[in-house]
């Protein structure tokens, strides 16, 4: 018994000092920006005309698809850009503010619709464009006709646009 009293006195210096005050030493560490992981763009769609060839190989970032007889040619690419006016100038060519754009939704994204003239050697384009935004990522899709087939491929392009649609790829 006189040994538990002596084994207690013992440890009350030891105990006593756990509840002293602790002090807590900062160190400053570099600051490390992580940034989200950046989410793959989905995959555009859209009805491909008959009389349209296989796709043009060659073309940096987008698919394009030209008409046998050349009259009229379908691309579609995805793009990264700052904002919708920045996505627009890339598409077409022109500020946003040179452009009459129709603003609407396609499957609950913002879409934004416009048409512009431009030049080549083979003579005058009329194009007309649909740039669906996701928040990370602008999906485009051009469909340029030569001015001197008229509204012969009217109801083409409206197919065309009709069928276009942006699909995430649930195999990756």
């Amino acid at each position: 018994m006189k040994h538990r009293w002596l084994l207690a006195l013992a440890l009350v210096p030891l105990l006593s000092g756990c509840s002293a005050p602790v002090t807590w030493e900062t160190v400053d560490d570099p600051t490390v920006t992580v940034s989200a992981a950046v989410e793959q763009p989905y995959l555009i769609t859209f009805g491909v005309p008959d009389d349209v060839s296989q796709p043009v190989s060659g073309v940096d970032g987008g698919n394009l698809y030209v008409q046998e007889d050349g009259d009229y040619e379908i691309y579609s690419e995805v793009l990264t850009a700052s904002d919708k006016d920045a996505a627009i100038r890339m598409v077409s060519g022109f500020e946003a503010a040179d452009l009459d754009i129709v603003e609407t939704e396609r499957f609950g994204l913002p879409e934004y619709r416009f048409a512009w003239v431009s030049a080549s050697d083979e003579g005058n384009y009329v194009s007309q464009a649909s740039v669906v935004e996701d928040g990370s990522y602008f999906y485009t899709l051009i469909f340029s006709v030569r001015e001197e087939a008229g509204n012969q491929y009217a109801d083409c392009a409206q197919a065309v646009f009709a069928s276009f649609g942006v699909y995430g790829n649930e195999m990756l």
